[in-house]
């Protein structure tokens, strides 16, 4: 039987956990006091099915070996939560948040860290309840340090779900970092329902200034993006006039509200809602500091983490 353990079982720790056991691991959690409770006495309910049962701890420490390891807290969680865990694994990934996503798990585990996109959604309901929002595919690839067959191992772990491996992960990991920070710094600094920063000139002028200097940098580390599924197809925004992503972000919106998708709340907003810190450091500041190391001048993305930064919420940190 696979073993997994997941490492901050928030949201969308909690979705692939499920996914996992349904699909025959043996998962352990490794989630907030509430919800690991709850799912230890009543089991893991996602939407509407039937609650999965699996075993949820508290310390990381109390987590023990396995075959994968999967990284799903915030990213200023990760030194706490990789110090804490005591076990090893045979293959590692993580779902966060941020272009060196990878990196705290290559330090720790080195050949097993497996680079990984993560488009699904997924929000926490009460204690032991998580509810799946968006059923985007999920991409992993080798890192220069990966172990051969590190990747599919995890693919083959889940073979209902769309799990794709790819030979070079760090288009589609740059390409969802520079979107994150678009997307993310927009929403946390106006407090807007996703549709609505498309549906403004001024929120859609932000938006592709902070997207085009994203693409800047990635250029200078050289990335390119790439348009993958969804409707912003990152690579063709950065590469087209101020004129022409003023309509192709505008389309997004109206598609949005036409199909009645007038609720999206974002990760960063859903922060916000509960008071608790949000990721400036790994979404936005390590962007600024590797255009800074090429050179490259980037106005909006340093505003943004700034202001950011400055509206955390009191006794809170990002880092």
């Amino acid at each position: 039987m696979t073993t997994v353990v997941v490492l901050g079982a928030g949201a969308l720790g909690s979705v692939y956990g499920a996914w996992f056991a349904e699909a025959g691991a043996e998962v352990t959690l490794v989630a907030r006091p509430a919800h690991a409770e709850a799912v230890n006495r009543h089991g893991l309910r996602i939407d509407d099915q039937p609650p999965v049962a699996m075993r949820a701890v508290v310390d990381p420490a109390d987590a023990g070996d396995c075959d994968i390891l999967l990284l799903a807290g915030k990213a200023f969680d990760s030194a706490e939560l990789l110090g804490g865990y005591r076990g090893s694994a045979r293959a590692a990934f993580s779902v966060q948040n941020g272009v060196r996503q990878a990196e705290p798990l290559a330090a720790r585990f080195g050949s097993a860290a497996v680079g990984c996109v993560s488009l699904v959604g997924g929000t926490l309901g009460g204690p032991g309840q998580a509810h799946h929002t968006f059923d985007g595919p999920t991409l992993l690839g080798d890192l220069p340090t990966t172990a051969p067959g590190a990747a599919a191992s995890i693919a083959e772990a889940l073979p209902e779900r769309q799990l794709e491996v790819h030979d070079d992960i760090a288009p589609a990991l740059w390409s969802k970092g520079v979107l994150a920070a678009a997307a993310m710094g927009v929403v946390g600094l106006t407090r807007l329902v996703y549709h609505r920063i498309f549906l403004m000139p001024e929120t859609r002028d932000v938006f592709y200034d902070i997207a085009c200097e994203g693409a800047a940098v990635a250029s200078a580390e050289g990335v390119d993006l790439i348009d993958g599924q969804g409707p912003f197809q990152i690579r063709a925004l950065t590469q087209e006039s101020r004129l022409d992503a003023h309509r192709r972000l505008a389309s997004v919106g109206e598609r949005m509200e036409e199909a009645g998708e007038t609720a999206v709340r974002v990760s960063i907003l859903q922060s916000i809602d509960r008071g608790r810190p949000f990721e400036v450091q790994a979404v936005f500041a390590d962007l600024v500091e590797i255009a800074d190391t090429h050179g490259i001048e980037v106005p909006a993305l340093r505003t943004v983490t700034r202001l950011l930064a400055a509206s955390m919420p009191s006794g809170t940190t990002s880092s």
